[in-house]
């Protein structure tokens, strides 16, 4: 559970700058995180449909469900590592370095590894059968589940499919502990709090993207591919964005004071980017394109970040249950849909009832594993849920 530092009062008097640093307990971080993962889940469940490729297809495909996939997926992982950022501040405020890195292992890394020698197979191989290259069951094509790399020929996906979002905090986690901890000694958080002033003029939010389009237009460890169409190095810039905009009150602040103007820009870019995907994308250059689509990305960004520290953070009692749920959610969520969309595009039904009737199905038996992850301790450490205490 994301917790929050607290100051305690004193009479000795506060410097603007450290007046700036007191942190509130910040629950819309919390909110923004629920609905950044149903979000995917929507995001997942239209992916039969879109005109790229995937596990499985429909035999029909369509142009909105192309754009839905386009615009979640162009801010979806970005978010998610922002998010993460955040969260991580808050972390390092009360946890040292060795417990955060056990904490992360336990919550992300059991979890990825459990599920990719469980569910993980059962995507592959639906993906094999669906696309031909395999015709005998589950359990026969499970040895060779572990001959090479999905994507290079073989059929295990080391980044996990889905779960690739967990080995690459847990990569940054690593990186950054040592960046983190020590950007956040309070002489150092005096120094953010100037940047914070910085970043409080019109506008200079934007220069906050610049490394992420250096880093597209170069593109380094191109070899591994993109994830979630960015590069690495990108999805660890948006990361540590996260870990700045939580460190000072002027930049919460700030977004909030943006989101009008982001709208407007990111309505904008939004309809500029799609006519030249449409109509004039072999005549674009990658450096316009990159420069068009990360204002989008960024506009849309701080939109959601500004509307949700503005409007959304409030402690419901169901923050809480649902904050807790969004791990085990995650993970199994992809395998369950695949597993229904694989039979549901096979039905002669419309892309629309398809659609719908994958993601009910999909949700209802996904709430129901959930449930049952709940309940048991040792499936909670699997799924990288808390323990429950035992009643006294």
């Amino acid at each position: 559970m994301l917790v929050g530092g607290f100051i305690l009062e004193s009479s000795i008097e506060k410097t603007p700058a450290a007046i700036s640093r007191e942190y509130e307990r910040r629950y819309d971080i919390d909110w923004l995180r629920i609905i950044a993962v149903f979000l995917v889940f929507v995001y997942h469940c239209s992916r039969f449909f879109d005109f790229n490729d995937w596990h499985i297809k429909n035999n029909e495909l369509d142009l909105f469900m192309t754009f839905l996939f386009n615009f979640l997926g162009g801010i979806g992982m970005p978010l998610f590592f922002i998010i993460s950022g955040m969260a991580t501040f808050y972390f390092l405020g009360f946890a040292k370095e060795g417990l955060y890195i056990k904490a992360r292992f336990v919550r992300l890394m059991i979890p990825f590894l459990f599920a990719i020698i469980t569910q993980i197979p059962i995507q592959v191989y639906l993906d094999r059968v669906n696309h031909l290259e395999f015709t005998g069951s589950f359990f026969e094509f499970y040895p060779q589940y572990f001959n090479g790399l999905y994507g290079y020929g073989g059929n295990f996906p080391w980044t996990g499919l889905h779960l690739w979002f967990l080995i690459l905090l847990f990569i940054f986690s690593l990186v950054t502990v040592k960046l983190f901890v020590y950007l956040r000694k309070d002489e150092n958080l005096e120094k953010l709090s100037k940047l914070a002033l910085f970043f409080k003029k019109p506008g200079s939010l934007y220069l906050l993207i610049i490394p992420v389009l250096i880093l597209e237009l170069l593109n380094p460890l191109s070899i591994i591919g993109k994830f979630g169409g960015y590069n690495f190095f990108s999805l660890l810039v948006f990361y540590i964005i996260g870990f700045l905009l939580a460190s000072n009150k002027q930049f919460k602040e700030t977004i909030e004071n943006h989101r009008l103007i982001a709208l407007i820009v990111g309505i904008i870019s939004t309809v500029l980017l799609l006519v030249v995907t449409l109509f004039f994308d072999l005549f674009f250059e990658d450096f316009l394109f990159w420069i068009l689509g990360l204002t989008y990305v960024w506009s849309w960004l701080i939109v959601i970040l500004g509307l949700g520290s503005k409007y959304l953070n409030l402690n419901y009692k169901s923050r809480k249950f649902l904050n807790d749920i969004v791990m085990p959610f995650y993970v199994v969520h992809q395998t369950i849909i695949v597993v229904i969309g694989f039979f549901v595009v096979q039905l002669d039904f419309t892309i629309v009832a398809k659609y719908f009737t994958i993601m009910f199905l999909s949700l209802i038996i996904i709430i129901g594993f959930v449930y049952i992850i709940r309940q048991f301790n040792i499936l909670r450490f699997l799924f990288g849920m808390g323990l429950k205490k035992k009643k006294q």
